[in-house]
């Protein structure tokens, strides 16, 4: 039984697929082959929140990728011949492809899983949580006293009303 991913996305919104069924849904799903979530149980099925759907994308992209593994395994541990073994291996390739895609999709929002593995198994997906962009640092506020020569020269009626400008020097001060 081959499964193949759906290439649907929503565009530039970086959400899951509106199509996307979990894998631990549907009949002849394999326990053992399902990577835990950040050294954890995978959030639920029907998880609605955002970063826990993408989880769940990614977690199926690798489960898909662990079945062909495991496939692959079980056929050259059979000795089964070479054109098996070919169909196996095009299988992981399509697998990987499929994850590929999907990681592409979220890279420009940071959203990535990093595997643990045991052989060629995925066990556990350590996933980046994204943070949300600081397009502003936060202000400090600092003080700076400097002397300016000939200031206190300057009649403190003049320092009020409109600005005008002084020369001292090379330099100009706004008042």
């Amino acid at each position: 039984m081959t499964v193949k991913m759906k290439k649907t996305f929503t565009k530039a919104t970086f959400q899951p697929a509106a199509d996307f069924v979990d894998p631990r849904l549907r009949p002849g799903f394999k326990p053992r082959l399902w990577p835990r979530c950040n050294g954890e149980a995978a959030p639920a099925p029907r998880a609605r929140g955002l970063y826990e759907r993408r989880c769940l994308e990614f977690l199926a992209a690798f489960y898909r990728l662990n079945l062909a593994n495991q496939r692959l395994l079980d056929a050259r541990k059979a000795r089964a011949a070479g054109k098996v073994v070919k169909s196996r291996l095009a299988a992981v390739a399509t697998s990987t492809a499929d994850l590929e895609v999907l990681e592409d999709r979220y890279a420009p929002i940071g959203f990535f899983g990093e595997p643990l593995m045991d052989g060629i198994l995925y066990q556990d997906i350590i996933f980046a949580r994204p943070e949300v962009p600081k397009h502003y640092p936060q202000v400090r506020i600092q003080t700076m006293v400097f002397q300016i020569p000939g200031l206190e020269d300057i009649p403190k009626s003049e320092l009020r009303g409109r600005a005008k400008i002084r020369h001292f020097g090379h330099a100009k001060l706004d008042l």
